[in-house]
């Protein structure tokens, strides 16, 4: 058989980036769902199509391992962060917490805007769910940054965080509890010079 007359070969990638209307793109590739749930903080790698209807994801696990950062250990925590949350100085601890995390990339996790995937996704058949990989490793990288969150408090504010799972809500239970507390006893010296 003539070469010519065969189809063109396209790879996923390729597949995603042309025109629906293109005869290569019709048939999706196997690894490839569609779900018409798109979430701009979905904490997944998910690809758009051009009508930017459906959101495109990955469904091999292959595919979903390949597209995820690495997991950021934050063994050095301890080292970094020296000064532990009081009742008293939330702001200071924040003033530290926030440019640590950002620098090491994980403060999506912690002010809520990486939020945890959808836990099952469209399996390559089209018509059945499978346990979404994404999920498994956004929990554990949280896990990491919840104990690296508790490592940099005091024993007088643990009780506040008992109860709390993730570190989007360690972060907003502190912020909470001790935001306000901490900024009037700031403001308090301040209004005292102003007195004089």
């Amino acid at each position: 058989m003539d070469s010519s007359s065969q189809p063109p070969t396209t790879s996923p990638s390729t597949a995603l980036a042309m025109p629906p209307s293109s005869p290569a793109a019709t048939p999706l590739s196997s690894s490839v769902s569609i779900l018409s749930w798109p979430h701009p903080t979905d904490g997944g790698h998910a690809f758009f199509n051009p009508n930017n209807t459906h959101l495109l994801q990955p469904s091999s696990d292959a595919v979903s391992a390949a597209s995820v950062a690495a997991i950021v250990s934050l063994s050095h925590t301890h080292q970094v962060i020296t000064l532990k949350l009081t009742n008293t100085n939330y702001l200071y601890w924040r003033m530290q917490m926030k440019p640590y995390f950002l620098g090491q990339g994980a403060f999506g996790l912690v002010d809520g805007s990486n939020s945890c995937p959808s836990p099952y996704v469209l399996a390559a058949d089209g018509t059945s769910f499978r346990v979404n990989q994404l999920v498994l490793h956004w929990k554990q990288q949280d896990q990491i940054i919840l104990s690296s969150l508790f490592s940099s408090l005091s024993m007088e504010v643990l009780h506040l965080v008992v109860d709390c799972q993730t570190s989007y809500s360690v972060w907003r239970t502190l912020e909470q509890a001790l935001a306000s507390t901490s900024n009037s006893r700031i403001m308090q010296p301040h209004d005292s010079l102003q007195d004089l």
